[in-house]
């Protein structure tokens, strides 16, 4: 194997985590910024979703390459009624529905008209580092 070579495949791991770590974070907040957009397009007052548009954060996970896309959580999480000690994530409802209002999907529904095209800036940043 030429030298070359050598320090080529050597150097291609740092590379590659350099190269899809800023691509993955990019694409990370890029779907949380349109999950917001898509929340205030569905918003009837700023009261609906203030604390849910608020929770639409990415965390980063254990390895470079990791990110997370969230909502919800402890910012929309409050007693069912008060005094009933039952916890629930409104971020679920406005989602998924329930008894009290439709459905008014923000989450996945805009992951999935992203997917693809997030899925292709990552393979052109893996292929721009392999050429």
């Amino acid at each position: 194997m030429s030298d070359d070579l050598a320090a080529y495949l050597k150097a291609l791991p740092d590379r590659l985590t350099e190269q899809l770590s800023d691509v993955l974070r990019e694409e990370a907040f890029r779907l949380s910024d349109a999950q917001r957009q898509t929340l205030q397009s569905l918003e009837q007052a700023p009261s609906d979703t203030g604390d849910l548009e608020a929770s639409c954060t990415v965390a980063a996970g254990r390895s470079v390459l990791e990110y997370f896309v969230q909502a919800g959580g402890d910012m929309t999480t409050k007693e069912i009624r008060t005094g009933s000690g039952e916890d629930y994530d409104y971020a679920v409802g406005f989602e998924h529905g329930n008894s009290r209002q439709p459905a008014r999907p923000f989450f996945y529904s805009t992951f999935n008209s992203l997917k693809d095209d997030m899925a292709e800036n990552i393979n052109d940043a893996v292929n721009e580092v392999l050429k």
